[in-house]
């Protein structure tokens, strides 16, 4: 079966026809959580779970892969999963968050837990919950890092104690909440790797106030940890991410001293010794590593608008890229795959698809349809997303996605929405951006500009981007509406800039250092006071974290810098907005409180322009509940329809 053919028998079979092919679906179809997300397979490849929002539903729903027969499930609504994992053909876990508040902590923080589903008998059960020893504020909870196949057991990193809280190995009961710290580790450990068989055998450790990072070795027998790395360094320079197979050796990720990219390194557990790099693309990153459970890694993922593969099998990777080949037009990620990965689970999205899960076992034959992502959205309604990319007046070359409708595209000087990316140290994919593509059914031009300072695309476009907040990342974005209008793509009187978190912070930026370039500014989750953050920071991390090293890096200013900052916060420059600002933020937002975007609103009106705040009640800083989600877009959306 050939590409083309192979794209019609899948929407043969996923696309709910639509009566009226010039009747744009609503609003709310883009608003909506995915129908079906999060898809895992089981290790044999029998079961798949996923989460399932239909009708009103919030489920985990669990079912047979070959007759898509209903096996197990449990109520979603409560708990907000985020990651599900199988841990055999009879418990899946599921890792879930909340934002609560305590009386033993300042500010209100993201709380996760981990719950096993009995997928026999349907009980539910929550990780750690009757664990001695747990430290009770504390974020990130649920990650595991071992189980044991002869028993429910499950091993999780989690800090245990009170008075110094330091980050330990729990052996977790999957049947009873039980748990009980099985390794203790101390107030500098911040990872820990097993052997498969519930032993230590490495501890990873760094000292922020001393700036030294170890990594310790524990003999097999017994006996006391081993030093095998030791480094004086501010910032760590590598991520351990896992074990090879034999588990000889630690599995880095670090930047490659000539292509400079995020490459896969080992450490050896014998004497320390780091060799490499592996897996290596001179402009592009490891973007992650494909492990299993006990975090053996098998290949790794590369970044870019489009994710390619890499193994140690070179049959598997083979088998990769034919899939890949054979979707074309769409962005194929790798999702899910059983034990032995004869069974691999893609994600599809872009081109002519809204958003399926497919699973192939005969790589050459066609895949089975696990469920499509949004079914109120046909491929005659997904709008083309084209890779393009522009120079900017310093010469640097700035990739980006111009998503549209191939009338609007043609039609020339169209209304732009510029939509630059959070992080910032983050990328955009090619695929279904359910705001870029609502925008785009609308008849807007949305440009996605990977400025300076994103990942993704090599070390040279990433370092580009240090000390630069309002300064050449914003530039990048001007620079990127100029292109299109000398195009003759975009109107210049038609051009409004939306963000959120970081992109929310260039929204603002924009009103403040460009006021003559957008029409409206819509800002969601936006940071606008750069030294109150790094405050926060500081507040919620301590004073010698070295989180706070890696952000003054990118601030270009120390935190003792008062002046520096400000002259890159937005809530200092309201004078010189022009534009209507529209203001978006969750009340519940523990990554950029919503404190934010209260001081820039009190700005803006204090200095007379035109504001709106719109407060999202219940609201986390990822747009997770779907009711404010669409409560968001559809401000967002008479926001900029009334203004270009």
């Amino acid at each position: 079966m050939g590409r083309m053919q192979l794209a019609i028998a899948i929407w043969g079979i996923v696309v709910c026809a639509i009566a009226n092919a010039q009747e744009l679906p609503p609003l709310e179809a883009y608003g909506r959580l995915p129908e079906y997300d999060m898809y895992e397979l089981s290790p044999s490849g029998k079961l798949g779970a996923t989460r399932l929002t239909a009708d009103g539903r919030d489920l985990v729903v669990v079912f047979d892969v070959d007759t898509a027969a209903f096996v197990s499930g449990a109520d979603a609504a409560e708990v907000n999963p985020r990651s599900l994992r199988f841990i055999d053909d009879n418990q899946l876990v599921l890792v879930a968050g909340r934002t609560i508040k305590s009386f033993a902590v300042r500010d209100s923080f993201d709380y996760s837990s981990a719950y096993a589903l009995n997928i026999s008998n349907k009980d539910v059960c929550v990780l750690l919950r009757k664990a001695e020893e747990l430290y009770p504020y504390q974020s990130g909870l649920g990650r595991i890092i071992g189980s044991d196949p002869e028993s429910s057991t499950v091993y999780m990193p989690a800090f245990a104690g009170s008075a110094a809280p330091a980050l330990s190995v729990f052996k977790a009961d999957l049947e009873t909440s039980r748990g009980r710290v099985l390794f203790k580790g101390n107030s500098r450990t911040i990872d820990w790797f097993l052997d498969g068989q519930g032993k230590r055998l490495v501890r990873e450790d760094f000292d922020d106030r001393k700036n030294v990072h170890k990594i310790f070795v524990y003999p097999r027998d017994s006996g006391k940890p081993r030093l095998i790395y030791e480094e004086q360094t501010d910032i760590p320079r590598f991520g351990a991410v896992g074990v090879t197979e034999a588990r000889d050796a630690l599995v880095l990720l670090s930047r490659a001293g000539g292509t400079g990219s995020v490459s896969y390194y080992l450490m050896s557990l014998e004497n320390g010794e780091i060799s490499g790099p592996l897996f290596t693309e001179s402009e592009r990153d490891i973007e992650r590593v494909i492990t299993d459970i006990d975090r053996v890694v098998y290949g790794v993922e590369f970044a870019g608008f489009k994710p390619t593969y890499a193994f140690f099998d070179e049959e598997l990777e083979e088998r990769v890229k034919t899939v890949q080949s054979r979707l074309e037009g769409v962005s194929a990620s790798l999702t899910s795959w059983n034990h032995d990965f004869s069974k691999l689970v893609f994600e599809v999205a872009g081109g002519w698809s809204s958003g399926a899960y497919l699973m192939f076992d005969d790589v050459y034959g066609s895949p089975k349809v696990l469920g499509q992502m949004r079914r109120d959205i046909g491929p005659e309604h997904v709008a083309t997303v084209e890779i393009i990319d522009y120079t900017a007046r310093d010469g640097l070359s700035i990739p980006a996605l111009l998503t549209a409708r191939p009338d609007i595209r043609e039609a020339g000087k169209s209304p732009l929405i510029v939509m630059p990316h959070g992080g910032p140290e983050a990328h955009d994919r090619f695929g279904f951006d359910w705001m870029a593509q609502y925008f785009a059914s609308r008849g807007y031009l949305v440009l996605q500009p990977q400025f300076r300072g994103s990942d993704g695309f090599g070390n040279t476009h990433l370092l580009a981007g240090r000390g630069e907040w309002g300064g050449k990342m914003q530039s990048d974005l001007d620079d990127g509406v100029e292109f299109l209008v000398e195009e003759g793509i975009a109107d210049p009187e038609r051009v409004c800039m939306l963000g959120a978190s970081y992109g929310g912070y260039a929204a603002l930026a924009a009103g403040a250092f460009s006021p003559d370039k957008y029409r409206c500014i819509v800002a969601i989750a936006p940071v606008t006071d750069v030294r109150r953050m790094l405050s926060q920071e500081r507040r919620e991390r301590g004073r010698d974290n070295w989180v706070l090293d890696y952000w003054e890096d990118l601030y270009g200013a120390e935190a003792s810098e008062k002046e520096e900052l400000n002259s890159l916060s937005p809530v200092f420059r309201a004078d010189a907005f022009k534009a209507p600002v529209l203001l978006i933020h969750g009340r519940k937002d523990t990554v950029v409180r919503i404190n934010q975007s209260k001081l820039m609103n009190k700005a803006l009106r204090k200095a007379g322009k035109d504001v709106t705040f719109i407060e999202l009640k219940g609201e986390d800083h990822w747009l997770t509940q779907e009711e404010t989600r669409i409560e968001m877009l559809r401000a967002t959306a008479t926001f900029i329809e009334q203004h270009l």
